[in-house]
């Protein structure tokens, strides 16, 4: 097994459980007890409150960890390889969230995992290994850069006045381009200082890049946490990120789309499995369901 594959998951499962504390952390926040929160977007004091609370500090710092465990398997792995796997940070996050509570998963819940890691596991059979450090075509990453900023922008605007499930959604596709985004520029931050040092990574403009990307979807990661339930939020930036991943890096990176009709066929029969899973996740048949009391 390539080393890329452990090391995505157990970036998933670190992030996954990020997700689940600055949750919770943002649920009890002074913003979430707002009357216009559907109409309120959060700013710089909602993230001034969450930075003094401890939970949210402890999910800073396995965000942190994941990060770290995320950029050693996108050196390793093509991003085209690595990011549909981060997919799996939903199916540990649902059950994660409902650590403390008395709720349960729902049975239309675990089908969906299934299909989500049926799905993984034959997009992983059916192609050949992808190039771990292909060029990058550095124009059409700026027109990457733009297209994205654009549509976010769109998207939070959008978000205005709506549901909170519906609001979390649309937050939650716009922080999932800025994670593909983040994991092109982290990967390529990645690949540069290990190969040449850390003294070359500085002189190029997409470190600097990274680090606003990154701090970006921070920002909106938050929000969609903040206005609705973490299911919409966690699920639209799980099927958002490795979507876009998977265009960025055939269209920036260059990597090879797939060929032949049964390497084709098998990539679209697991995309149907994973994006059909996480859809169906969000499902209200899927929401947990309170936990049947021990018999008498």
């Amino acid at each position: 097994m390539p080393l890329f594959i452990p090391l995505a998951l157990l970036a998933a499962f670190l992030l996954a459980s990020s997700a689940a504390l600055q949750q919770r952390a943002a649920a009890r926040s002074r913003f979430a007890a707002r009357d216009d929160q559907d109409m309120a977007v959060p700013g710089f004091g909602h993230l001034l409150d969450l930075v003094r609370e401890p939970l949210w500090l402890v999910g800073w710092l396995t965000n942190l960890a994941g990060f770290l465990t995320q950029a050693l398997a996108l050196h390793l792995g093509s991003l085209a390889e690595v990011q549909p796997l981060m997919v799996t940070q939903l199916l540990f996050a649902l059950p994660l969230g409902l650590v403390g509570t008395r709720l349960r998963m729902a049975r239309t819940a675990w089908w969906a995992i299934a299909a989500i890691c049926a799905g993984l596991a034959l997009l992983l059979g059916v192609q050949d290994r992808l190039p771990a450090h292909p060029p990058l075509d550095q124009e059409r990453l700026v027109l990457a850069i733009i297209a994205i900023v654009a549509l976010a922008a769109v998207l939070v605007a959008a978000s205005r006045g709506r549901r909170p499930a519906a609001r979390a959604t649309l937050f939650g596709v716009a922080a999932g381009l800025f994670f593909a985004l983040s994991a092109l520029l982290l990967k390529q931050a990645t690949d540069e200082t290990l190969d040449n040092g850390f003294d070359a990574t500085v002189t190029h403009w997409f470190a600097y890049a990274l680090c606003g990307v990154t701090l970006t979807s921070l920002c909106l990661g938050q929000m969609a946490y903040a206005v609705g339930p973490l299911t919409a939020a966690v699920t639209a930036m799980n099927i958002t990120n490795p979507t876009v991943a998977y265009a960025l890096g055939v269209l920036v990176f260059g990597v090879p789309a797939p060929r032949g009709s049964g390497v084709i066929t098998g990539v679209a029969v697991s995309a149907v499995l994973v994006v059909g899973g996480v859809f169906l996740l969000s499902r209200a048949s899927a929401l947990p369901r309170p936990r049947r009391p021990p018999a008498p």
